[in-house]
């Protein structure tokens, strides 16, 4: 799964219309809103638009990052970057109608990104290929989606 993918993208895009300012989390702390602020946050941190304090190590650099980004789901609990935290130093959730377009049209706008648009690190992983981020940026936006039961 990649929201390089055509499919993979409007399928996202699509659990995403299902969501309501009433959307209840089933598990964490977050609320929808919150989420969606998030999850731009996310996104803009792989542009280097919002650049993560780094926890990086050599072990979670070369072997963590393989098995999240290739092989097992992003666990419920994992740590977020306080600056993509909205209950830390992220952003905090304005009108739920404008974040949810917000990410919406980062997802849409993702297939037109270049190489050198990746210009941000994982504040965890480190610095990660475009196939990687599209690969993370996919299982990520889809771990929260089920978060809220869509």
């Amino acid at each position: 799964m990649n929201l390089f993918n055509t499919t993979e993208r409007a399928e996202l895009v699509a659990r995403l219309n299902q969501l309501t300012p009433e959307s209840k989390a089933l598990w964490g702390k977050l609320s929808v809103g919150e989420m969606l602020c998030h999850c731009v946050d996310g996104n803009k941190m792989s542009l280097g638009e919002i650049p993560p304090t780094d926890k990086s190590n050599f072990f979670t650099r070369n072997f963590v990052k393989y098995l999240v980004v290739y092989v097992i789901p992003i666990p419920k609990g994992a740590p977020a970057a306080p600056e993509i935290n909205p209950h830390k130093s992220g952003r905090k959730p304005q009108d739920f109608e404008m974040e949810r377009q917000l990410l919406i049209d980062d997802i849409n706008n993702f297939a037109s990104l270049t190489v050198e648009d990746f210009k941000g690190k994982h504040h965890i992983f480190g610095k990660l290929t475009p196939d990687q981020w599209g690969r993370l940026g996919y299982k990520h936006l889809d771990h929260h989606l089920k978060q809220f039961g869509v």
